[in-house]
């Protein structure tokens, strides 16, 4: 009976996460289909694991508990008004860019489980772009994919794993001549997941003066990606 529901929830899960992988392949950063399947990903052991990996650090456990800064607003102005270099006017020029979609227009956010599983999914999806901008990704297909993949070696992210299949068969049928960018990509981000310090129970907020550089030695990300693969954009 055991194998018989873990075979149907798959069942489920595969529809929606094929369903969403063909929507990615032809629209960009539309992962609101995907989201839709939500509530039966939650159940689904790959996503209960990397729950539990989420949960065995005490930092973001104690977060979730208190729920950390939850419904506190980000001071955009205090934010750009920091010396250039630091975590905090670093973070706020990124979102600035045109490819960045505002946290409160994500599909995601229409869908509601409970509050302490809201409020989880609400701090990772803040954090997200924070660990962008700390590992040194840009706002680009290639860079969700290198995100992915640092996310894949720290909690094991089965979304995230849907994230780089689709980036390998966007380049595989469609950009063949960017299969090696696509493949560093993975390559990079899986390894600086593996070196870095865990990166979701930190408390981003009350580093924002401090110098980027600074950040990145506290969470041992040392190698920053190169430019040539960075600033590179590969329509995976």
């Amino acid at each position: 009976m055991r194998n018989l529901k873990l075979f149907a929830s798959s069942l489920v899960c595969a529809f929606y996460l094929i369903w969403g992988g063909i929507i990615l392949l032809f629209k960009k950063n539309d992962i609101g289909p995907i989201y839709k399947g939500l509530r039966f990903f939650l159940r689904h052991p790959s996503y209960q694991k990397t729950l539990r990996i989420l949960r065995e650090d005490q930092d973001f456990d104690h977060m979730i508990r208190s729920r950390y800064r939850a419904g506190e607003k980000t001071d955009w102005g205090y934010l750009n008004s920091l010396p250039e270099g630091t975590l905090g006017r670093s973070f706020a020029e990124f979102m600035g860019d045109q490819n960045i979609t505002p946290i409160d227009r994500l599909p995601e956010n229409q869908v509601q489980i409970d509050p302490e599983t809201d409020y989880m999914r609400s701090r990772i999806r803040f954090i997200h772009d924070i660990h962008h901008v700390v590992c040194g990704y840009p706002a680009t297909p290639l860079g969700e994919v290198q995100i992915s993949a640092f996310y894949v070696a720290q909690i094991e992210s089965p979304l995230n794993m849907m994230v780089i299949a689709v980036g390998i068969i966007k380049a595989t049928l469609f950009s063949p001549d960017k299969i090696k960018d696509v493949v560093a990509a993975i390559t990079e981000g899986w390894q600086l997941g593996q070196k870095s310090s865990p990166l979701f129970g930190v408390k981003y907020e009350e580093m924002w003066e401090l110098p980027l550089s600074s950040v990145r030695e506290r969470l041992k990300i040392i190698e920053v990606p190169s430019q040539s693969v960075i600033t590179h954009q590969v329509a995976v």
